[in-house]
């Protein structure tokens, strides 16, 4: 069924994990398999989302280009990329199974220097003042705006929870 601009919204990685997956026998088998409920033809709660399956894929290391395309369809390289990134880097255990790849390895290590920034300067205090921004960000380099993307991962891992080192 196209969509807007011609756009076949069947192929669209969130329409195919709540509505298109659940038909697919292979599908079936590695939700099963992972402990996934697939959602069938709903657009509500949280196992309706895209981070619901790729963080099960990640954390089991089952993340690989063919079962993504199992659960999410043929566009998931394309459309699911940016939420597969950032939940590697900051939605999953720091002892993943699977090893970083290079680009994640560099985002860590700017994750884990500003995890060191935040702590030194922030010590206890749960509350990151707008003053202190800019100068926790140009602690690691000049262009301090570059890193404030860093410290808004940081800052959200850490009142989520999980703000000790990477290092670790």
């Amino acid at each position: 069924m196209p969509g807007r601009a011609g756009r076949n919204r069947t192929r669209d990685p969130f329409y195919y994990w709540n509505n298109t997956a659940s038909m697919k026998p292979e599908a079936q088998a590695l939700a099963t398999r992972l402990g996934l409920d697939i959602p069938v033809n709903t657009i509500y709660g949280y196992k309706s989302g895209l981070i619901y399956p790729i963080r099960r894929l990640i954390i089991t290391a089952e993340d690989t280009p063919e079962n993504y395309a199992l659960l999410l369809g043929p566009l998931w390289n394309a459309k699911a990329m940016d939420i597969i990134k950032k939940t590697r880097i900051e939605g999953s255990p720091r002892r993943a199974p699977r090893e970083p790849t290079k680009e994640e390895e560099v985002e860590l290590r700017k994750i884990g220097e500003m995890q060191e920034i935040l702590a030194k300067q922030m010590g206890e205090k749960q509350k990151v003042e707008n003053k202190n921004i800019k100068e926790m960000c140009t602690k690691m380099g000049n262009d301090w705006a570059s890193n404030l993307g860093t410290l808004m991962q940081v800052v959200n891992g850490r009142n989520q929870g999980v703000g000790g080192s990477v290092k670790e």
